[in-house]
C-alpha cells in the first residue's frame, strides 16, 4: 500500500514539474518582458561611432531575447559598419542585449590626389586612413597615427567613397613585402609611397628617387634586377627613377 502511494506521489510530483516547467517555458517564450529593450555597446576603438551602431541594430529592439542570433546581428552591423573586426553579443535577461565591436587597425595615412594634379595636397591627411583589409576609412577619431606610414592614391577612375575597399589586401601585401625587402637586404628606408589604382603598381622613394614596382610580375624578379642594377649600374647614377616592371630590362632616368 505503501509503495503505491510512493509511486503515485511520484507520478504527481513529476507531472506538476512538467506543468510548472511549461507554463514557465510558454511564459518566457511568449511574454514581453522577455524582449530587447536596451542595447549596450562596449566601444574598444574611439573611431567607433556609438550612435551609428544603435541605429544599425534598431531593428532588434522589441526582439525576443532567445530568438536573437549572433550572425544576424553581425549582418546588420557589417552593412553600415565595413570595417569591423569581431562581434561579440551577449545577453542580460530580461531585456539587455552587450555588443562589443573591434575594428580592423588601421595601416597607413591618405593623400588622394586628383588624377591631374603633379603632387598635390589631396583630401588632408588628417582624416582619410586605411585599414589593415584596404578599406577607406574618413575619421577624426584616430589616435597615435604619427608612426602611420602615408600613402599617395593617385590613378583613380572614380573617387573613391569611404567605408569601400580602396586597396586589395594582396596590393599592400606586396608593399609590405617590397619596404621590407629594400631594408632588410639594401639596408634602404623609403620615405613616400604613391599608389597607382589603375596601373595596378607602386612607386617608392628612397633619397629622392623612385623604385617602379607592379603587381603582374613576382617581387622576388623585381628585386632581383635591382640588384643587379646596384652591381653594374650603381645607385648615384640615378636622377630620378629605376622602373622594375620590364622583364628583360632596367630602365631608368
Amino acid at each position: 500500500m505503501r509503495d503505491d502511494i510512493r509511486a503515485s506521489a511520484v507520478r504527481w510530483t513529476m507531472a506538476a514539474l512538467i506543468i510548472i516547467g511549461l507554463l514557465v517555458f510558454g511564459f518566457l517564450l511568449f511574454s514581453p518582458v522577455i524582449q530587447v529593450r536596451e542595447i549596450q555597446v562596449s566601444r574598444l576603438s574611439p573611431r567607433l561611432d556609438i550612435e551609428e551602431v544603435q541605429e544599425s541594430l534598431m531593428p532588434m529592439f522589441g526582439r525576443h531575447m532567445f530568438f536573437l542570433s549572433s550572425f544576424e546581428i553581425a549582418s546588420l552591423l557589417q552593412d553600415s559598419i565595413p570595417d569591423i573586426d569581431e562581434i561579440t553579443v551577449g545577453k542580460t535577461y530580461p531585456g539587455t542585449m552587450h555588443v562589443r565591436i573591434t575594428l580592423h587597425p588601421l595601416v597607413a595615412r591618405l593623400n588622394i590626389e586628383e588624377p591631374d594634379s603633379a603632387g598635390g595636397t589631396g583630401t588632408g591627411t588628417s582624416i582619410d586612413f586605411l585599414t589593415k583589409q584596404g578599406i577607406y576609412i574618413a575619421t577624426t577619431a584616430a589616435r597615435d597615427i604619427e608612426t602611420l606610414p602615408q600613402f599617395s592614391i593617385v590613378d583613380w577612375g572614380v573617387r573613391p567613397d569611404p567605408g569601400t575597399l580602396l586597396i586589395q589586401p594582396k596590393f599592400l601585401e606586396r608593399m609590405n613585402a617590397s619596404e621590407l625587402t629594400l631594408l632588410r637586404q639594401f639596408g634602404q628606408e623609403v620615405s613616400r609611397r604613391t599608389v597607382y589604382l589603375r596601373a595596378q603598381e607602386f612607386h617608392l622613394l628612397i633619397d629622392g628617387k623612385e623604385l617602379w614596382f607592379d603587381l603582374r610580375n613576382p617581387l622576388e624578379q623585381q628585386m632581383e634586377r635591382y640588384r643587379t642594377f646596384l652591381r653594374e649600374v650603381g645607385f648615384e647614377e640615378v636622377r630620378d627613377y629605376i622602373d622594375l616592371r620590364i622583364a628583360d630590362r632596367v630602365m631608368y632616368q
